[in-house]
Formats: C-alpha cells, sequence, structure tokens
C-alpha cells in the first residue's frame, strides 16, 4: 500500500518540545482524516489540500530510525504526499536538533526510496486567514453541479467582487457558496496577498480554463 494511503503508525502525540494541541484536517481532496500533532501542522494540512497538484496525503505514517558514534533516534515527517503526476513527496518537520544529522538521515532515506524531501510550509498572516476563509466552504454540500459551474466561471470570466458576481449569477441563495468552493478547488482566484473577503474580487482561473481542480 502506498504510504500516502496508509492509516498511521500509531496514536499521534504532542510535537516534541513544543507546546501543542493535538487535532486534524478532514481533507477535502480525498475525504480523510489527517490526524496532526499542533495546530501548525494542520494548518499545514490545510495548505497542503489546497494545492491542486497534492491528490493524496497523509501524517504520522512513516518514521526513519537512525544510530551514528552510540547515539540513535527517529526522525517522523510531518506528511507523506503523492502528486498529480505521481511522485512521491515527503513533508519535514523543521528538524530539532542543531547538528543537522535529522535532515541528513531523512535525506539519504528520501534518496533510497525515491522521495522529494520538501521543508514543511506553513501559511501565515493575510495567507492563512485567506485560506481559513475558503476552507469553510470546502465540503461537497458546497459544491456545485456543472449547469451552476459554468454559470458562475461565466460571471466571473472578468475579475468582479465575490458576493456581487454570485448574486448577479441568478442562482439564488446558495450562490455565494457556491463561488466559495469554487475558490477553494482553484477555479475562481483573486489576489491571495489581500485579505480574501465576499466584497474582494475574483475571477476565472487557469485551471478553470483547463477544467483542472
Amino acid at each position: 500500500m502506498p504510504l500516502e494511503e496508509r492509516q498511521p503508525l500509531s496514536a499521534p502525540r504532542a510535537y516534541q518540545g513544543r507546546r501543542s494541541i493535538l487535532t486534524k484536517w478532514v481533507s477535502a481532496t480525498t475525504g480523510q482524516v489527517v490526524l496532526c500533532t499542533s495546530t501548525v501542522q494542520m494548518t499545514a494540512a490545510m495548505l497542503l489540500d489546497f494545492d491542486a497538484n497534492i491528490v493524496c496525503f497523509r501524517s504520522g505514517v512513516v518514521q526513519v530510525h537512525w544510530e551514528l558514534k552510540g547515539k540513535h533516534g527517529t526522525v517522523e515527517p510531518a506528511f507523506v504526499a503523492r502528486t498529480r503526476d505521481g511522485r512521491r513527496v515527503v513533508f519535514a518537520h523543521p528538524p530539532r536538533d542543531k547538528s543537522g544529522v535529522e535532515e541528513r538521515v531523512l535525506q539519504q532515506a528520501g534518496d533510497e526510496a525515491g522521495w522529494e524531501i520538501r521543508p514543511l510550509q506553513v501559511p501565515q498572516g493575510v495567507l492563512q486567514s485567506s485560506l481559513e476563509s475558503a476552507a469553510h466552504f470546502n465540503c461537497p454540500e458546497f459544491a456545485p453541479d456543472d449547469h451552476v459551474r459554468r454559470v458562475l466561471l461565466e460571471v466571473f470570466n472578468l475579475p468582479r467582487p465575490l458576493q456581487v458576481g454570485a448574486l448577479a449569477s441568478g442562482l439564488g441563495l446558495k450562490a455565494t457558496g457556491y463561488a466559495w468552493h469554487l475558490v477553494w478547488t482553484g477555479e475562481l482566484t483573486g489576489d491571495w496577498t489581500k485579505p480574501l473577503l465576499p466584497t474582494s474580487p475574483v475571477w476565472a482561473s487557469q485551471a478553470a480554463d483547463t477544467g483542472e481542480t
């Protein structure tokens, strides 16, 4: 079974050396529950779920054990993911030691296993708050059918305030939720350097033109 589809090896525990809260993220991409050891990791999970290039990801599914000159330890990546083109990507927590051993161990394991190792990316500030706003509408109940999707993409062919365009679509009270869902899937986009609000301009993205979500 691919690593990114496995169940966690054990119940999650607080990230060693940090004040953490055990939590979870329900992936809109797969519908699976992704267990996290902290709110920081959960925020990183939200960013992975938003990434249209990531089709599957899990946490706590692999550990790398090492021993060197009488010392030993364990490295547990934050997430293992699979990309749309089939690459396996392992996202690493910031190293807990300054010696660089953990980074070298994980990189060596990745080289031998064919993993692509990346540092964990955590959205902050405006990007985090904007993603959280869109994530409220990531569940299937807000997913538009093909007709509604076509109408909204036509309405937002040119930039328009999200709420204004939704109301102008003639799709009724649910139109705003549908529009937010298309923002989450990347079919509508906006200026992610600014807060994403109902009054923010959004428009049909390249992903919508190519049919990718």
